[in-house]
């Protein structure tokens, strides 16, 4: 049990990247499907495993270990979001073809979803290490609110892991 509370950062880490694996058997449409299905499932399982991991982490240096995990999940993701974006705005200027104007709008809120679902999955750690942070007199309560509101964002919430796992490491 404790090697796999351990590896569920490693594999939220690379979890988004696995979707891509599903894209070389397009042309293969029942396995494409299966595929499809099967990864939303486990995305389902990955992502509460990997939540309720935040919240029950107790170990030793369990401040450390949640800010650590926290950031280098964020800075992982940045190439994924960044692919997204990309795929958002393709999506957006398909729309000058009729064909695609009704299909465009839903492909830009699915990956809206998946954006905001996989940021607040990994902000679960920062939102825990926030806590634990300002129990331990760390940081100031105004600090570990703000810092849980920005981890709700995209961008700042990078910034803010990075300002979590800088204050974890000067304990006092």
């Amino acid at each position: 049990m404790k090697i796999l509370r351990k590896s569920l950062p490693y594999i939220l880490m690379i979890w988004p990247y696995l979707f891509m694996v599903i894209t070389p058997f397009s042309d293969q449409e029942e396995l494409a499907n299966a595929l499809l299905l099967g990864y939303c499932c486990l995305t389902l399982v990955v992502y509460g495993a990997n939540i309720w991991n935040a919240i029950t982490y107790r170990y030793d240096d369990a401040l450390k270990k949640l800010a650590f995990w926290d950031m280098l999940i964020k800075l992982v993701h940045i190439p994924f979001y960044i692919f997204v974006f990309i795929m958002g705005v393709a999506s957006l200027f398909a729309m000058v073809v009729p064909a695609l104007i009704l299909v465009s709008p839903f492909i830009i809120i699915c990956l809206m979803v998946i954006d905001f679902l996989l940021m607040l999955t990994s902000s679960t750690y920062g939102i825990c290490a926030s806590v634990r942070l300002m129990k331990s007199d760390n940081i100031p309560k105004f600090a570990m609110i703000l810092n849980i509101v920005l981890h709700v964002f995209f961008c700042v919430d990078i910034v803010s892991a990075i300002y979590l796992f800088i204050k974890s490491r000067k304990k006092n």
